[in-house]
């Protein structure tokens, strides 16, 4: 029988300190009030004031500055002839419908919610009327709507004058549609009120907007105002309730995904199928299963000759049933147990080997990557001395020798996810340091994120795999690692996104997810647009081949030193042409078959790993270079 593996966890390898508010709760609306009596009563006076084009819609000419877009103009739609075609179309809040009301209340609600956190300031004004830039671009026609091809709209700000207050002017195929006095710039619930008269005018006036409602046109105006921030900004409308028809096929429960003892196997040239990766909750870690084992038995069948996907499904069944297995292990025992499947929840490191090095492959950030690689961790490295019960020393106690030839972790393909788990992560691998730095304008988006760890893998040659798709979390996990000369990236630039989000929910049961934040390397150097360079390039497209690359190293120097020492003097106001003249220095490119070579034949040649690992400067040096540059 196999003595039962210690069940290691996060908590138990490694401790960290972390904290930081990435969700926010609703914000408060401001109440919504309507214009004074006698912003109405001098407009009567000062109708003629010359306007002053703000934007226009993509298929709309620019007017010409000085030219007149009063109200007064007699044109129509459908021709002269029309007597009304010279009158703005009103609306007063008695008109609103209760969508109407509770499409301002979220508008407002998202105004507040945005302005404190944005990365520069902007006012209600600006924000809104991006908004209504991105409403007026015209929908493609319904079809049987009634619409010329030459429809357009022109939208003018005239500006405050001595005599007359600021004023805002839509003119649909140069009829009057929208003749108002703006609010103040700083007015939230009078801009919600000006942009949903808007959104109510366009969808009872203009054939294109007839059949959308007020949450597909606030949908369009939000973000068409968040897409001006930035890209990550965005809205997402709430589900729509379902049909009568989705509501009675729903009646039934959705049929669960059949429990499982949490086994992924793989074939081999061997006999029998080898365990490839175990879920974190699988009961075959305290039984002492391994990746690399081999599964020779199930339910008293030998595996040899059955078919992958029928060993994978044969493993499968409902909750609580049971499963016996029989497992060689890679130190010669054999042994048989019945095992309780049971739910288990999604993985997101998938083990495996090349040579004598582990891979870990991370495909994502959730909630439990780091507990995860520790698991795994655990089987790579030795068990704990039975006389004393002690877990694997930090480096202050351990010995100078590493306990692994190598680690590789492979980034490639990994989009990001929960950012506190890149940080656990590095805390595993790293004694105590800067993993990254959160700046944004509100004060609560201000963070540095370090931690207190224990290196679990006593200093042994660590290597990340990147690629074009490496991102957000992943970046920050490759970036720190890097900075603290703790691991050597290969592969090619990242994808470059370096900020942070935060989200609320809406009145209306949408979803607003905000940038707050910009990402930094301990360096000091900015993520965003720029990505992690790699120590190592091994893409074909880069200007250095991979053979020559790894000869300059273990002749002592890097071929992308240069590049990588103007990367870390990279800010938030460097340019985007600086920016991009670095990533081609080893440019963005899709996972390369000479990846995991190039990185044995670094493991090779620890002269070359340590001479990529430490030819980055340090922090000091860094910060150095960059506060004497111009």
């Amino acid at each position: 029988m196999m003595p039962a593996r210690p069940r290691r966890s996060v908590s138990a390898l490694a401790g960290f300190a972390l904290s930081g508010l990435f969700a926010a709760g609703p914000a408060v609306a401001l109440p919504v009030q309507t214009a004074p009596f006698w912003h109405h009563f001098i407009h009567h006076f000062t109708g003629h004031v010359t306007d002053v084009v703000l934007s226009h819609n993509s298929n709309i000419p620019p007017a010409t500055a000085g030219q007149s877009a009063s109200p007064d103009r007699p044109e129509s739609r459908n021709g002269a002839d029309n007597p009304s075609a010279s009158q703005p179309l009103t609306q007063t809040s008695s008109d609103f419908t209760d969508e109407d009301r509770q499409a301002e209340l979220t508008l407002s609600t998202a105004l507040t919610f945005i302005m404190p956190r944005t990365l520069a300031p902007h006012t209600p004004r600006d924000l809104c009327l991006w908004g209504m830039q991105a409403l007026l671009v015209l929908p493609p026609a319904s079809q049987g709507a009634a619409t010329t091809a030459s429809s357009s709209f022109t939208l003018t700000l005239q500006p405050k004058t001595l005599f007359t207050p600021a004023r805002i002017i839509l003119l649909y195929n140069h009829r009057p549609l929208l003749s108002e006095h703006t609010p103040n710039k700083d007015d939230v619930a009078g801009w919600s009120h000006l942009s949903l008269r808007l959104i109510t005018l366009l969808r009872q006036n203009i054939p294109q907007f007839q059949l959308m409602n007020d949450e597909g046109l606030l949908n369009r105006f939000l973000n068409g105002m968040l897409g001006r921030l930035d890209p990550y900004s965005r809205y997402q409308s709430p589900s729509p309730p379902p049909s009568r028809s989705d509501a009675v096929a729903s009646s039934q429960p959705p049929a669960r995904p059949a429990a499982s003892v949490g086994l992924t196997l793989r074939r081999t040239h061997a006999r029998f199928p080898l365990v490839a990766a175990l879920n974190l909750n699988s009961p075959l870690w305290d039984a002492g299963i391994t990746p690399g084992d081999s599964l020779v038995g199930l339910d008293r069948h030998s595996t040899h000759q059955i078919p992958l996907p029928t060993l994978q499904t044969m493993l499968t069944g409902p909750a609580g049933s049971a499963v016996e297995l029989e497992f060689h292990t890679q130190d010669g025992h054999q042994f048989t147990r019945t095992f309780t499947r049971g739910r288990m929840e999604e993985e997101s490191v998938f083990p495996d080997r090349t040579g004598h090095y582990p891979v870990l492959r991370v495909t994502h950030f959730s909630s439990h990557t780091a507990e995860e690689i520790s698991q795994y961790l655990s089987t790579f490295l030795p068990a704990p001395s039975p006389d004393n019960g002690q877990t694997l020393p930090t480096s202050s106690t351990a010995s100078s020798t590493a306990t692994l030839p190598g680690l590789i972790l492979d980034l490639r393909g990994n989009h990001g996810g929960i950012l506190q788990q890149a940080v656990m992560t590095a805390a595993l691998f790293l004694n105590h340091g800067v993993i990254t730095t959160t700046e944004g304008r509100a004060a609560e988006a201000n963070h540095v994120w370090s931690i207190q760890g224990g290196d679990l893998t006593n200093n042994a040659p660590l290597a990340l795999l990147v690629d074009q798709d490496t991102g957000s979390a992943a970046e920050v996990l490759a970036a720190a690692l890097a900075d603290q000369q703790r691991a050597v990236v290969a592969g090619s630039s990242t994808f470059g996104k370096g900020m942070v989000q935060v989200s609320t929910i809406m009145p209306n049961g949408g979803h607003l997810s905000l940038t707050w934040a910009r990402l930094t390397a301990p360096q000091g150097w900015t993520l965003q647009g720029l990505g992690v360079l790699p120590q190592l390039c091994t893409t074909p497209r880069g200007p250095f081949s991979l053979r020559s690359q790894l000869e300059a190293l273990r002749d002592g120097h890097s071929l992308m030193a240069d590049a990588l020492q103007k990367s870390r003097l990279i800010h938030g106001d460097s340019t985007e042409s600086a920016r991009l003249a670095l990533r081609q220095s080893c440019p963005p490119s899709p996972p390369n078959r000479d990846d995991i070579a190039a990185i044995q034949a670094l493991f090779a040649t620890p002269h070359a790993y340590h001479t990529a690992l430490l030819h980055l400067p340090d922090g000091s040096a860094a910060h150095q270079a960059a506060s004497s540059s111009p």
